[in-house]
């Protein structure tokens, strides 16, 4: 991500263009890739509340090719189907797109065969890809269920820093934690939180998060919290080094 901004950057110092103008790419840059995976992620959670029953495989596969020693890492990714999946099934489930999808211009004529049929698309025109229903058509069955992940296959070379950021997050998170229900007490009924996938409503924004519930992480054991642990205390968190400052061109 750091090194895409910069050589896009370099390219628009070279351009003669206003400071503003690459301040203005690097913020979509970021936004683009910060805003749809922290909603990804509040979705990945509400998944594992409404849907435990996969998370045990996930658990397994984490802890037959990772161990109990080390936290996950990009390295791993090949070997992790099953996480792959999550991710996956993490999009599909509920998009973080809005429904309508997203307004993209076809940069040249092209073909489209659907039900036998060829449907021309001219160059320039407006096309919305509706993702909420090609991944909720009524051929699947189960398609409002968090059911499908482990039916994708393995890793996918080149993926755009969003889903790597989405994919190292939720590896992390089911290496590390069990994540439960909360046992947080409804002011106004006296009765603990409980969620059905029925229940679970969404903010309709641009990036469509889940809206507010609550859910508890407990380390899977006093091992993986201590490894946690360390991780922190080993990792760099001087912002001069991870984002060192460009010098010219």
């Amino acid at each position: 991500m750091f090194d895409l901004s910069s050589r896009w950057a370099a390219v628009f110092a070279s351009k003669d263009k206003p400071e503003g103008d690459q301040r203005k790419l690097l913020n979509i840059f970021s936004s683009a890739a910060i805003e749809t995976t922290a909603s990804s992620l509040q979705t990945f959670v509400l998944a594992c509340l409404l849907f435990p029953q996969w998370v045990t495989g996930a658990h397994k596969e984490l802890d037959a090719v990772v161990g109990k020693d080390r936290i996950p890492t990009f390295k791993d990714r090949p070997q992790l189907p099953y996480d792959e999946a999550v991710v996956r099934e993490t999009l599909r489930w509920r998009p973080h797109g809005p429904r309508f999808g997203l307004p993209h211009e076809c940069t040249a004529d092209d073909v489209v065969e659907y039900q036998g049929k060829e449907y021309l698309i001219h160059k320039g025109s407006i096309v919305f890809a509706l993702t909420w229903a090609i991944e909720h058509d009524k051929i699947h069955e189960d398609a409002d269920d968090f059911s499908r992940v482990v039916s994708a296959g393995g890793y996918v070379p080149g993926q755009p820093f969003a889903e790597r950021s989405l994919w190292i997050n939720i590896a992390m998170m089911l290496w590390a934690f069990n994540i439960r229900k909360s046992t947080q007490v409804d002011a106004q009924t006296g009765l603990p939180f409980e969620y059905g996938c029925e229940d679970a409503q969404f903010s309709g924004a641009l990036t469509n998060p889940p809206l507010e519930f609550s859910a508890v992480f407990h380390p899977r054991s006093a091992h993986h919290a201590e490894v946690v642990r360390q991780e922190w205390a080993n990792c760099e968190k001087d912002l001069n080094v991870l984002l060192p400052q460009r010098k010219g061109p």
